[in-house]
């Protein structure tokens, strides 16, 4: 008996031939079925490899399947809601000015129009950077930070407050940037307009510090304001999608889920401190794309 022989085979030919072997004339029959012995274990260890990849692939795609339908719903729900509140404001108080006799209040009546309006722009302008940063490619182009913070406050200088906000900018540029610049402008402008939108009303020295470090391997930002901070009960929940800590916060409660979603396809991160009553600092970093550009 050759001990070549698979280990399979040899156990059998040790079973059934009392120890006497193979007759001479069989052995290339024999070495034959050795032969597809071994190469049946070897394709059946590798289709069970692929299968545990396979499953391990289908369990995360499942998971994956969860929170996109998690998130649909809750996006129809609230983006229903979020879109008709304002029109309803919009439809009502064009019912009272049509109504009234008097124009004193005109002007009062038209900031609250202007105030509706506004608040469904910012609305619309959220749902189509979501659609954006979840079906477009990743777009490296070499990337001009400071005119991308310069273009968010024009962007944003519709916002009330905006315009006397200080606004104190530093960017210690050691290397060129490369990233997507259409996602860059997605969370500037997000994180900017919430530290245009949350400051203090009875400070006249209201601030946003934006100091930004490019090297070779990473963008680094920190933007802080000394607005009304968010209460540490709150912050677990900031970037989940449409939350808001309470029924008067403003804006949509897309911006801070937008922000996090558009970093992960950067591959980017981003941290938060606040101090209720302060002031709030976010520090996002996201890879220089230098090497792949």
């Amino acid at each position: 008996m050759k001990s070549e022989y698979n280990k399979i085979l040899n156990r059998q030919i040790k079973k059934f031939s009392n120890g006497k072997g193979i007759p001479e004339d069989l052995a290339p029959l024999f070495g034959s079925i050795s032969e597809f012995y071994d190469n049946f274990e070897r394709d059946q260890k590798l289709v069970e490899r692929v299968m545990d990849l396979s499953s391990d692939e289908l369990m995360d795609s499942n998971l994956e399947l969860k929170k996109l339908n998690e998130e649909m719903d809750r996006f129809v729900y609230s983006t229903s809601h979020d879109l008709r509140a304002p029109l309803l404001s919009i439809l009502g108080l064009l019912n009272i000015i049509e109504s009234e006799n008097t124009q004193y209040d005109i002007k009062g009546y038209l900031k609250l129009l202007r105030d509706s309006t506004v608040k469904l722009d910012r609305f619309i302008s959220d749902i189509i950077d979501y659609s954006r940063n979840t079906r477009l490619e990743i777009n490296c182009v070499e990337v001009d930070f400071a005119a991308v913070i310069d273009e968010s406050f024009k962007h944003l200088n519709y916002m009330p407050g905006c315009s006397t906000l200080l606004k104190l900018i530093n960017i210690d540029d050691h290397t060129k940037l490369y990233s997507d610049d259409r996602r860059l402008s997605i969370i500037f402008n997000n994180l900017i307009s919430n530290a245009i939108k949350y400051q203090k009303p009875d400070i006249e020295d209201s601030f946003v510090n934006i100091e930004a470090e490019i090297t070779a391997s990473e963008l680094k930002v920190e933007i802080e304001d000394n607005g009304v901070g968010i209460e540490e009960k709150y912050l677990d929940h900031i970037f989940d999608m449409f939350y808001r800590a309470s029924p008067e916060a403003k804006g949509s409660g897309l911006g801070l889920y937008i922000v996090q979603e558009t970093l992960e396809k950067l591959q980017g991160n981003i941290e938060v401190e606040s101090t209720y009553g302060e002031g709030t600092k976010f520090t996002v970093t996201i890879p220089n794309m230098i090497l792949g550009a």
